[in-house]
Order: C-alpha cells, then structure tokens, then sequence
C-alpha cells in the first residue's frame, strides 16, 4: 500500500517545534490531497533526495528555522502546485536552482531562502553537468535577503529569468550589479538589492529586464548613476538611491513618464537634480525626498514648474539658507512640504515664501530652522503643522486666521511659558504637543480652548511647578496622554488627574531624570476604562513598583517599555494587572533589560482573575538566558494551542493570522542572548533552556525535594 491509499483524505502535516533531525527518502510521498507540510522550527539538518515526492496538492512547506545545510538534487520532486517554499533561518551554504526543477510548475511559486549562509552564487553541479539551458523553474518570488552572497556568477539566474517578477537580495555583501546578472528577466518587476557593497551600476545592467517597476538600491556604495541606467526602463515608477555617495545625478537620468517616487536622501548631493529628468517624466513625478543632503540653494527652482504633479517634496536636512519668493509657485499640487533642520534657513516676509501653496498645501514642517517668531502661513488649508526645536517664545493669536482646518501642531522644544491663547481659536486641532517647554503651569483653565477637539496630548519634559486638579477634566475626546514623572509636584497622581478622562485609551509616562522612586505612590488608583495601552519610557526610570498597574480596569491590556533603564521585570510585578485577563508585553530595544520573568499568572486564557500573554516582543535587546526566561518555550506552546485555533487549511498565505500565529515571529529569531555568545533565543530555547512554564515552580519543587529528603533521614535514624 502507499501513503496516498492509507491518508487519501490528508491535508495538512503540522510537525512544527519537535525534535526531527533528517527527513529521509519518501518519506512524504503520493498524497493526493495534501496541501500543508509544516516543519519548521525542528533540528533537521539533512534532507535525502526523493524526500518529497507526487504531492500534486501540496502548496506550502515549511522548513524554516532549521539547520539544514544543503538541499540534495531531486528532494523535491513532481509538486507542481507548490506556491510557497521556507527554508529561512537554516545554515544553507549552497543555492542550486535545479532543486526546483519539478516544483511549482502551476502556481506563483514563493521561494524564501533568507538568513542562511549563502556566500557565493555559482553554478551547482547539476547546472554544471547539464549547462544552465538545461534546467527551468517557474520561481515568481525568490527571497535572498539577509546571507553574505559577495559574487553572482553571470547568467546564475538563467533558469528563473523568465518566471521571476520579484527579487530580494538585500542586506548582502555584493560588490557590483552588471548586466550578466540582472540584465536579463523580461518579468521582473521587483528588485531590491538594497543594503550592499555596491559600488558600482553598469549602464546596461537592466537592458532586457524592461518591466521593472521598483527599484531599491539603497544603503550602498554608490557615487555615479551611469546616463543610460534608465534607459531601457519604460515602466519604472518608484526609485531608491538613498543612503549613498552620490554627489550628483546626470541630465536626462529619467527620460520615461512612469517615474513616481524618487529618494535620494542621505547622499552628498548639493544642488536640486532638476535636469535629470525630462519634461515628460518631470510632469508625472508625485513624490522627491532629497533630505540629508547638502543641497544650498533653489536658485534653480524656476525649473520647478515642470513638477506639475508632485504632491511630496522633502528638503529637510540640508543648508538652505534662503528660499526666494514664488520658489514653490508653479507646484499647484504640493500637499506635503518638509524644510526641517536647515539652520540657516530665512523665510520671505508676509508668507511670500509660501506664495502660490495658498490652495494645496496640507503639511508644513519647519522643525529647526531658528525660528524666533511664527512666520506668516498663508496657507488656509493646512492639516499639520511642525514648528519643534526653535525659540518660539509665543504663538500669536492672529495665526489662527489662515489655519482654521488645522488639525495637529507640534511646539515641542520651544522657549513658550504657558499653553498658547491661539489653541482656543483651531477648533479642529486633533493633536498638540508642547514637550520640552518651560511651561510651569498647567492650570484648570489651560487647555479649555482644545476640550471639545483634542484627542492627543504630549506634555512631556515640561518645567512644571504647579499643576492643578481639573486641568484635563474637560478634555472629554483625549485619547493618547503623554506626560512626565512630575516629582516636584506635591502629590502627584496620575490616576487622580484622569478621573474624568472616560475615553482615554493611551498613556505614556515619561522619566527622564534618574530617580529610585518605583512610580507606586504615583499610579496609585484606579485608571479609566478604556485605557489599554501604557508606555513607560526614559532612561531615568530604574524600576517600577509591585502596584503599579493594580488600577487598570480593561480586561485588554498593553504594556510598552521604551528605552528605559529597567533592568528586571520579576513575576511579582505581573501578579498586579488589576481587571486585565489578555496581555500583550512589549519591551524591545530595552539594552538594561536582562531579565524578564513569566507575565502570565494564569495557565490559560479565560481564567478569573488571572492574566494570560497574548503576544510577546522582546528583539533588540541582549538576554540573559536562562531558568528565569526559559517560560517563552511554553508559553509559545500555550499561545499556539489557546489563541491560534485550528483552522490551518483555511489560511491563504505564510502571512495570515492563521497561519502566523502558530508559527515563531521574526522579531523572536531577533533576540538574542548575551550570555551564549549572542545565539539566537529561539535557538538557545531548543536545546539548553529546559526549566519550563515557571522557574519559581521548579525551585519550589527542589525545595519540596530537599524536604521529603531530609524527612526520610531523620525516618531512618
């Protein structure tokens, strides 16, 4: 009998965080209905040839986070209708295109071959043996991302040119980019070779890829665009050139009317590369970023009105020093307009620098441009306005005139003393943000003018002295708060300031000033309803107190921890969540934070008065693995048994909920533990930590032991 006769009604194979360590020949073979085969997140490190054999049905394998090293010829044979194939984060050295020559002949076939260890991507033995004419796939989306590939051999992608629409190669070590190699995939439409070594773009390196449509070439080497590289591109729409050497761009770069979206940020260039484009493609153009340059002067800026339909234009970070009137005149279809961070930058009077913007623009930010006094804005239709980092010592109420669709201001880090008179006059204001200033009032009366509209509040690191009672109690549609750790304050308490603030859902407390208090005294009582989201940030936070959260009454609950100088989150702290039963815990990018015991008081969801974690981000900081963050294996288990449910099969894709919720999230792989030479903690959680679901459990156990040892002593004395 075969398998297809004994598990003709098979499905799906979900075999995900076990131990297998080899899949051997026919292992998987003729089961005509089989759609899902899921293996990730085992310990196999080897696969035999024919290991994968006539599953007509079968549309996704999963193989990733493995140790596989390589992938014999024919291991995987006859599965046409494969459209998704993981083998990321496994330890592959070798890419061989004639392991797909028999799979996904039918479909959009997926291939993610991320994270491994490709170094050199040169012709198989197989490819070899028979010459690259000799071998075909039907690879639509190849994912080579995140390995150390350093050379590319020429015609190395002849067997996928023409399937592949989709390529990622980013985060690599390659040196240059030549026709041989990406000049001929008449399908591509998708090209990310972003985060390299490059150098160097030959001027035919797309000759025959002519469908291009995205282009990413970002975070490189490069100093010089060859004249021609667009050339033979009639249908490209979105460029990337940002993080580069580039100094300038040549004329007539882009001579096709398709161009979309063009970054050039973080290069060297020092004029506007108007000319680079032709009438036709500069008529088309909807968004420019040219910030973090060097760029002096929009002398040139008459060349502008050939921009007709540019909606996004960003000048930020650069050394403009004046912008003459009308500059911006002939962009009729500007929204967005960015000239933060240029220091020396001075506006026309009367708003003439605005001239010509009176009925477009949305979005104005002039962040950092030592601005001593509100310039006038003649822009009635403005939605967002960003005046941080100046030496605004005031807001006149007269500015109010031409903003009254306004909608979110930011003062942040001016020179003001007191909330500015002109918020009574904005009644669509949404969002305003006054951090950083030396306001040392708030009274009851302070923020009546925006109670009925606002609906986010950042009044962090403010030189408070005196804040009265009721000063957010009319602020009835506030749903985000950021506010400081006021310790100057007699009887500071958040909870008490919030009695009237029904709807708010967000609240960040901030602390930046090295104190030992552990915020107690300080949250004590009990939050709105509705608040399910609070942030702790600052690096002057050491600790939090055991009550910190006991008032919460939302049984959903998200706990945010934003470079702060915690150092430990022990179980004590989570046993006081209040009414909160889902919890959600994110504490990345964290570098005190080492240890981080179990959260969840409960052994699943659903159980009175106890808390379970629904979702966990802990990337970016260093671990230390061991007893006391062993429980992340278990409770994974856990997660994937009570939250994910079982509906696999219906899943349409590796990035559905369904499917993703079963299965280990990146930013997991990401963290790593410090004290086993930086591996990774889903790898370490494998195989060395094994202390299960509560490390006060097993030392209670031990104690137990010790008891009933010493008992049986004394017993036998």
């Amino acid at each position: 009998f075969s398998q297809g006769d004994i598990h003709s009604s098979l499905e799906e194979i979900y075999l995900s965080f076990n131990y297998i360590k080899s899949i051997r020949q026919h292992t998987f073979v003729e089961l005509p209905n089989l759609m899902q085969i899921l293996l990730d997140d085992n310990k196999i490190e080897s696969i035999e040839r024919k290991s994968f054999m006539n599953l007509e049905s079968l549309k996704r394998l999963n193989l990733k986070g493995n140790k596989i090293t390589k992938i014999p010829y024919e291991a995987f044979q006859n599965l046409p209708d494969l459209e998704h194939l993981d083998v990321s984060y496994n330890k592959l050295e070798n890419f061989d295109f004639s392991m797909f020559d028999q799979v996904g002949t039918l479909s959009m076939f997926h291939v993610n071959m991320s994270h491994n260890r490709l170094r050199n991507l040169h012709f198989g033995s197989t490819e070899a043996e028979f010459g690259s004419n000799g071998v075909h796939t039907n690879i639509k989306v190849l994912d080579l991302s995140f390995n150390n590939i350093s050379t590319i051999a020429k015609g190395f992608f002849k067997p996928s040119e023409l399937s592949l629409t989709h390529l990622y190669m980013s985060s690599n070590k390659i040196l240059n980019a030549s026709m041989e190699v990406f000049g001929n995939m008449p399908h591509l439409q998708l090209l990310d070779i972003s985060d390299n070594m490059i150098y160097e773009l030959d001027f035919d390196t797309f000759r025959n890829t002519k469908r291009l449509q995205i282009l990413d070439v970002s975070n490189n080497r490069i100093a010089d665009v060859p004249n021609d590289l667009f050339r033979f591109l009639k249908e490209i729409r979105i460029v990337n050139l940002s993080r580069n050497r580039l100094r300038a761009l040549p004329d007539n770069l882009f001579r096709e009317d398709g161009i979309e979206h063009l970054d050039l940020s973080h290069n060297l260039i020092g004029k506007l590369p108007l000319s680079s484009f032709s009438i036709s493609a500069a008529l088309n153009l909807d968004e420019l970023n040219l910030s973090w340059n060097s760029i002096s002067s929009l002398s040139h800026g008459g060349m502008l009105s050939r921009f007709k339909s540019l909606n996004w234009l960003d000048l930020s970070y650069n050394r403009l020093a004046q912008i003459d009137a009308g500059t911006f005149r002939e962009l009729p279809r500007l929204l967005n307009l960015d000239l933060s961070n240029n220091i020396q930058l001075t506006l026309e009077p009367y708003g003439y620098t605005f001239q010509g913007l009176e009925d477009s623009l949305l979005h104005l930010n002039l962040d950092n441009v030592s601005l001593s006094q509100v310039p006038i804005l003649p822009t009635p239709r403005l939605v967002s306005l960003s005046l941080a980092h100046n030496y605004l010592p005031s807001v006149p109420p007269e500015m109010a005139t031409n903003l009254s669709s306004l909608c979110e201001l930011n003062l942040s880090n001016n020179d003001l003393s007191s909330v500015p008179i002109v918020t009574h006059s904005l009644p669509e204001l949404r969002y305003l943000s006054m951090a950083d200033n030396p306001i040392t009032t708030l009274s009851n009366t302070s923020l009546l003018g925006v109670a009925d509209s606002l609906k986010e509040l950042d009044i962090r690191d403010l030189d408070i002295r005196e804040l009265e009672g009721g000063a957010f109690c009319k602020l009835n549609s506030l749903r985000t708060l950021s506010i400081n750790f006021y310790r100057n304050i007699k009887n500071f308490n958040i909870p008490k300031l919030l009695t009237n603030n029904c709807g708010l859902e967000e609240l960040e407390i901030n602390v930046e000033t090295n104190t030992e208090e552990n915020l107690d005294r300080e949250m004590a009582g009990s939050f709105p309803f509705k608040l399910r989201n609070i942030t702790f940030s600052g690096t002057g936070l050491k600790k939090l107190g055991q009550n910190v959260l006991k008032g919460i009454k939302s049984p959903v609950f998200h706990l945010s921890l934003q470079n702060t100088s915690i150092s430990t989150l022990n179980s004590a702290f989570f046993k006081n969540f209040g009414d909160a039963e889902n919890i959600t815990i994110d504490v990345r990018d964290n570098p005190s934070l080492k240890v981080l015991q179990n959260p969840s008081t409960g052994n699943e969801p659903g159980l009175y008065k106890k808390t379970f974690l629904i979702d966990l981000q802990i990337s970016g900081s260093s671990w230390n693995c061991d007893c006391e963050l062993g429980w992340v294996e278990v409770w994974l288990r856990k997660k994937r048994q009570y939250i994910c449910g079982d509906a696999m099969s219906q899943s349409s894709s590796f990035s559905n909920f369904e499917y993703t919720c079963r299965h280990v999230d990146d930013y997991m792989r990401n963290a790593q533990c410090s004290n086993r030479n930086n591996q990774s903690l889903i790898e370490v959680l494998k195989t060395d930590i094994e202390c299960g679901w509560s490390s006060g459990l097993a030392l209670s156990f031990s104690k137990i032991f010790l008891i009933i040892a010493v008992f049986s002593t004394w017993m036998t004395n």
